[in-house]
């Protein structure tokens, strides 16, 4: 099952959004995203704990 991510979730004022099978993909793009982005540091965990399964 894919797994969704959005900025949003995460309380920003941001139009990202990723969708993927892969939870290592969501994780390694979210976090560059956030880092080069947003200049933060975003963990795994709560990565894939704002995730929402569609």
């Amino acid at each position: 099952m894919a797994k969704q991510f959005e900025c949003k979730s995460a309380g920003m004022d941001c139009p990202f959004m990723l969708r993927t099978e892969s939870d290592d993909e969501l994780v390694s793009f979210s976090q560059q995203h956030a880092k080069k982005t947003h200049k933060k540091d975003v963990s795994r965990q709560d990565i894939l704990k704002l995730a929402k399964s569609v």
